[in-house]
C-alpha cells in the first residue's frame, strides 16, 4: 500500500486539553484556537509529533478561527493575524521535523459545528469563507473544506474556491446516528449531487462515528469517481436511528450512544476503508500521535 494512501494528521482540540492546556468547550468559546495566542508552542509541537508519526499532510489550526467565532471573544479583527500565526506555525513545525510534507488549511464549519440552523445564507457563507480563502490562498499547499454539515455549508465553501488554482478537497461530517446523513438530515449523496459541479479534488467524511463513517465510504466507494477517504472520531455508535429532518443535536445523540474504540481498534477500521477504496484516511477529535503511527504502520507494511 506504499505510496499509494494519502495520511492526513489527527486531533488538534482534543490533543491540545490532553496536554494540560486549556481548551473550553466548543460551544460557547474559540476552543482550540485559544492555544494560538495562550500555547503557539504545545501547538507546534503537535503538528511535529503528528508529522514525525508519518502523517503527510497536516491541517493547520484554524478550525475555530471565523468571523462568528471570534465575535464571541470580540476578536473579529484578529482574523487574518490569527490564521496566518496557524499557517507560521504549521510550517514552523514541518521545518523542524525534517519531513517533506503537505500543510492544508481547514475551511471549519463559521459557526459550532454539526448545526446546520446556524448556517446562515448563501451570500453570506460565501463572504466569509473568501475572507480566510483570501488570507490563506497563497500559504498553503491545498485547502480541506471539513466538517460541513450541509450542502448549503459546503456550497458558501465551495464558492469561495472557485477560482483557487490549488487542490479543495470536500468533507462532511455524519456526526449523529443516522446512517449516510448530514446533520442537515440531507442523505450523503444527495448533498454530493448538489455540489459536484465544483472543482472538487477528493471527497472525504470526518468527525464522524468510526462505524457510521465506515458506512459513508462504502457508499463513496460506489458513487463517486474521484479519490475519497475519511477521518472519524474513536468511537463506534451503538444504536444506529432512521428518524428523518435536520437535527441540531447530532452531536449530544452520538454522545449518548457511543462507545470508545482504542487505537487499534481505530487502525482496524482504517484498514476497512483502504479496503473498500479509500486513498485518504487520518483520524480526527479524541485522536492523538499514537493512532497516525498505527495507521502509517499499516499503509506501508
Amino acid at each position: 500500500m506504499k505510496n499509494k494512501i494519502t495520511l492526513i494528521d489527527g486531533a488538534m482540540g482534543t490533543e491540545i486539553r490532553a496536554r494540560g492546556c486549556e481548551v473550553p468547550s466548543h460551544h460557547s468559546s474559540i476552543w482550540s484556537a485559544k492555544a494560538l495566542m495562550d500555547n503557539p508552542d504545545v501547538v507546534k509541537e503537535i503538528h511535529k509529533d503528528y508529522i514525525l508519526a508519518g502523517a503527510d499532510i497536516i491541517v493547520t489550526n484554524n478550525y475555530a478561527v471565523t468571523h462568528n467565532l471570534l465575535k464571541r471573544e470580540n476578536l473579529e479583527h484578529k482574523l487574518s493575524d490569527l490564521t496566518s500565526l496557524s499557517i507560521d506555525i504549521a510550517k514552523s513545525a514541518k521545518e523542524e521535523s525534517g519531513r517533506d510534507i503537505r500543510i492544508a488549511a481547514s475551511l471549519p464549519p463559521l459557526d459550532t459545528s454539526y448545526r446546520p440552523d446556524l448556517v446562515g445564507d448563501i451570500k453570506s457563507i460565501r463572504e466569509k469563507y473568501r475572507e480566510i480563502v483570501n488570507i490563506v490562498k497563497n500559504q498553503v499547499d491545498l485547502i480541506i473544506i471539513e466538517t460541513m454539515s450541509s450542502s448549503l455549508e459546503a456550497t458558501g465553501a465551495l464558492a469561495a474556491c472557485e477560482d483557487l488554482d490549488k487542490e479543495v478537497w470536500l468533507g462532511y461530517t455524519l456526526q449523529g446516528v443516522r446512517m449516510n446523513t448530514l446533520p442537515s438530515g440531507e442523505y450523503l449523496m444527495d448533498a454530493i449531487d448538489k455540489i459536484k459541479h465544483f472543482n472538487i479534488a477528493a471527497y472525504l467524511i470526518n468527525c464522524s462515528s468510526a462505524n457510521i463513517t465506515t458506512e459513508g465510504i462504502k457508499l463513496l466507494s460506489n458513487e463517486v469517481d474521484l479519490p475519497f477517504g475519511g477521518y472519524a472520531n474513536p468511537v463506534n455508535v451503538t444504536d444506529i436511528k432512521e428518524n428523518e429532518g435536520e437535527d441540531d443535536n447530532v452531536e449530544y445523540l452520538q454522545e449518548l450512544h457511543q462507545q470508545d474504540i482504542n487505537a487499534n481498534q481505530y487502525c482496524d477500521v482504517v484498514a476497512e476503508w483502504i479496503n473498500d477504496g479509500a486513498t485518504i484516511v487520518g483520524s480526527c477529535c479524541g485522536t492523538s500521535p499514537e493512532h497516525i503511527k498505527k495507521i502509517y504502520n499499516l499503509i506501508n507494511a
